[in-house]
């Protein structure tokens, strides 16, 4: 009877054996399977498109065309109507040179410089010739004005010295691109900008700078 039994459990431990040999290889426990996490294949939501702000056209530096609301070839009666009487100015020979000061801060300048016509418009105008401004609020469609340096100025405009001026003890240089109308004065020995004058595209901006930079010195 003994005898019987052993031969029993001998058959039923074969029979176990065989069917978990009989499993595949890569064939995982129910458990492990339901434990095993599934990839996130939901897509990321969109990115935003970021743009680029539109600079206020109040500020805004148009190389060879305006400065703010004061544009080339407009007559002295004109930027009046858009800035007021001007706070200083001087006028001689059919030349003036017109300054309005900011009320927020006095030293921030729109400088306007106005000559005679004798070929756009009756000889008694006086238009627009140059317009410079010092304050950091006005800047170019690349965000280029006065507190950049030279080399960011560099990556949009084709500037070259062309004359100099001093304050005090420190020298100014004017850097032009007259092709485009446009020109900087850089402060040294840290070459920032200190100012932006706008004038007529393919024209020397020191055959009419004098008067606002007297002592201005050509190179």
């Amino acid at each position: 009877m003994r005898y019987l039994l052993y031969i029993l459990l001998i058959v039923l431990l074969q029979s176990c054996s065989d069917k978990d040999s009989k499993r595949p290889e890569n064939q995982l426990p129910e458990q492990a399977a339901t434990n095993t996490s599934t990839p996130d294949t939901t897509s990321l939501p969109p990115q935003p498109i970021v743009e680029k702000a539109t600079p206020d056209s109040t500020f805004l530096i148009i190389p060879g065309l305006r400065i703010g609301q004061v544009r080339l070839n407009q007559t002295a009666e004109q930027v009046s109507n858009k800035l007021g009487k001007p706070d200083s100015g001087d006028a001689a020979m059919g030349k003036a040179l017109s300054y309005w000061f900011s009320k927020s801060k006095r030293s921030h300048v729109v400088a306007v410089y106005f000559s005679h016509s004798y070929t756009d418009g009756p000889e008694d105008y006086l238009l627009v010739r140059q317009v410079r401004v010092n304050s950091p609020a006005f800047r170019t469609p690349e965000n280029i004005g006065a507190g950049n340096n030279i080399a960011t100025i560099r990556r949009h405009y084709t500037i070259a010295p062309i004359a100099y001026y001093q304050v005090g003890r420190q020298r100014i240089y004017i850097f032009d691109d007259d092709a485009k109308g446009i020109a900087f004065e850089m402060a040294v020995p840290d070459s920032s900008c200190i100012a932006v004058t706008v004038h007529k595209a393919g024209e020397d901006v020191t055959n009419s700078y004098l008067p606002m930079h007297p002592d201005m010195t050509r190179l």
